[in-house]
C-alpha cells in the first residue's frame, strides 16, 4: 500500500532528486537559489513554501548534509494537525464535489468499497442528473462493490435525488451514504447555488446524518486547484479532500498550500486508474515519497 504512494510520487521525488543535487556541490551560489526556487515552483508546493525552504537552504548552506533533513522536518511540521477522516457509528453522508473531470464519479465508487470492506453498510447515490455516462458507471460499480444503488430517472432535479437516496438508506438502516454529485465549475453560479441546495436538503430535512463534503482535486492541476477548493468551500463548508491523478504529475506540492492556505486536509489519494488504487494519506509516510531517496 505504501509502495504505491512512493511509486506515484516519482514525478514530483524527481524535482526534488534535481535540488538535493544542486545542495550537494560545495558551494551554493545566488545563480543555484533561483534553480531551486523554480524547481520547487514546479512541484506545485506553492510561493509561501518555497520561500521557507530557501530560506531553510540560506540558513544551512555551510551544513548541507543536514538540509535534507531539516526540509523534511519542515513539511512534516505543516501536516502536524492532519486527522483521519473517521466515519463514526452514527449515519453519515458524504458529498463528493468538484470540477469536471477531477475524478468524482471514480472516487466515490472507491470510497464505497473502503469501507465496504470494513463493515460499513453503504448506498451509492447518483446525483448527476446530466451525465448519463456517469450514472451507468456509479451502476456497474455499485454491483461489484455490492452496496445499494439509488437513482431517480423520473427527476432531472439532483437534490430530490439526494433526498430519495438518504430516504431509502434510513428504511434499509445503511451507515453510509456516498453521494456523487456533477462536475462543475466554481464560476458555474447555477450549478454552485444548486450544490447549496443539496447541502441544505442534507441539514435541513436529515439532522440525524453527519454530513461530510469532500472535494477530489486533480494533482495536475496545480495551483488552480487551491481557487476551485476556495471557491467551493463558500458554498459548502469543505472537510477534506482526495488528491486525484497522483500517479501521473510532477506537482504532489499541492497538498502543502491546501493545508497551509486554506486548512483542508487530504484523507485519500489516488494513485492509479484501478478500483483499488485508492490510499489513504498518511503526512509521514507522503512526505517520505518525496523526499526520501531524492
Amino acid at each position: 500500500m505504501i509502495n504505491s504512494v512512493i511509486k506515484a510520487l516519482s514525478n514530483s521525488r524527481s524535482k526534488f532528486f534535481k535540488v538535493f543535487n544542486i545542495l550537494s556541490e560545495n558551494k551554493i551560489s545566488a545563480q543555484d537559489i533561483e534553480l531551486i526556487e523554480q524547481i520547487l515552483v514546479e512541484t506545485d508546493i506553492g510561493y509561501d513554501v518555497t520561500t521557507d525552504i530557501i530560506e531553510i537552504i540560506k540558513k544551512g548552506a555551510n551544513n548541507s548534509s543536514d538540509l535534507k533533513s531539516n526540509i523534511k522536518l519542515h513539511l512534516v511540521t505543516m501536516l502536524n494537525s492532519h486527522q483521519e477522516l473517521k466515519i463514526k457509528e452514527e449515519k453519515t453522508v458524504i458529498v463528493v464535489v468538484g470540477v469536471n473531470g477531477s475524478g468524482k464519479t471514480t472516487t466515490a465508487a472507491k470510497l464505497a468499497k473502503f469501507y465496504s470492506r470494513v463493515g460499513k453498510k453503504v448506498t451509492l447515490v447518483a446525483a448527476d442528473t446530466y451525465r448519463a455516462a456517469a450514472v451507468e458507471q456509479l451502476k456497474i460499480w455499485s454491483e461489484r462493490v455490492g452496496c445499494r444503488f439509488i437513482f431517480n430517472q423520473n427527476s432531472t432535479e439532483p437534490a430530490s435525488v439526494v433526498f430519495n437516496g438518504l430516504e431509502s438508506a434510513i428504511a434499509k438502516d445503511d451507515d453510509l451514504v456516498i453521494v456523487d454529485t456533477a462536475g462543475r465549475l466554481h464560476t458555474s453560479n447555477n450549478l454552485m447555488q444548486e450544490l447549496a441546495k443539496i447541502n441544505r436538503v442534507i441539514e435541513n430535512r436529515f439532522p440525524q446524518f453527519t454530513k461530510i463534503s469532500l472535494i477530489t482535486i486533480d494533482a495536475s492541476l496545480g495551483q488552480n486547484s487551491l481557487v476551485q477548493a476556495r471557491e467551493f468551500g463558500n458554498i459548502c463548508n469543505i472537510d477534506c479532500a482526495v488528491l486525484t491523478k497522483l500517479d501521473g504529475t510532477a506537482k504532489g506540492g499541492i497538498v502543502f498550500p491546501l493545508y497551509d492556505k486554506l486548512k483542508i486536509p487530504v484523507n485519500f489519494v489516488g494513485v492509479g486508474e484501478g478500483f483499488d488504487d485508492l490510499r489513504e494519506f498518511n503526512p509521514i509516510k507522503y512526505v517520505d515519497g518525496i523526499i526520501d531517496n531524492a
